[in-house]
C-alpha cells in the first residue's frame, strides 16, 4: 500500500491542477490506477466537493473510484507552495494522497482518520515537511498501520 517509491519530493506543477494531474501520472506508471485522466478527474470531483486542503500547507487529496486497482497512499512535495483553498487559507507544499478501490470504503475511512488525527499535532507535520525520503516512510507507515 504504501512503498519508499510512493514518495516523491519534488512534484512538478504550477497550479493545484497540474499538481493533481502529476500525481495522477505517478500513480499510473505505479500502476496504482487504470487511466492518468480517469484519476485526476477523480480527484477534481473530490475538490468541487469540499476542499482537501487540511491546513498547515498538507493536503490530502483522496478518491475511492473503480480506477483504483489496489490500495495505495502517495507522498509529494511540490517544487513551490500552490494555492489549494486549504481550511486555513494557506497554500500547500506537502501532500498525501489516498487511492482506494469503490470496493473497499472501510479503508478508506480508516486511512483517512488515522492521517487527519496525526496532522493535527505540529511536530508530525513538521517532520513531513523537512524529513528525508526514510523518515517520511516511517511516519506514514507507522500511521496508517503497515
Amino acid at each position: 500500500m504504501f512503498t519508499e517509491d510512493h514518495i516523491f519530493l519534488k512534484i512538478p506543477g504550477k497550479n493545484q491542477k497540474e499538481v493533481l494531474r502529476s500525481l495522477a501520472k505517478l500513480a499510473f506508471q505505479l500502476g496504482v490506477v487504470s487511466s492518468t485522466d480517469d484519476l485526476l478527474q477523480d480527484y477534481l470531483d473530490r475538490e468541487q466537493e469540499s476542499t482537501t486542503g487540511f491546513g498547515w500547507g498538507v493536503s490530502i487529496p483522496h478518491t475511492k473510484s473503480d480506477d483504483v486497482l489496489r490500495a495505495s497512499v502517495l507522498f509529494g512535495r511540490t517544487e513551490q507552495p500552490i494555492e489549494w483553498h486549504s481550511l486555513d487559507g494557506d497554500p500547500v507544499n506537502t501532500i498525501i494522497s489516498l487511492l482506494v478501490p469503490a470496493s473497499e470504503s472501510d479503508e478508506h475511512l480508516h486511512l483517512l482518520a488515522a492521517l487527519s488525527r496525526k496532522l493535527s499535532h505540529p511536530d508530525f507535520v513538521q517532520q513531513l515537511k523537512t524529513g528525508s525520503r526514510k523518515e517520511i516512510y516511517q511516519l506514514i507507515s507507522q500511521t496508517i498501520g503497515e
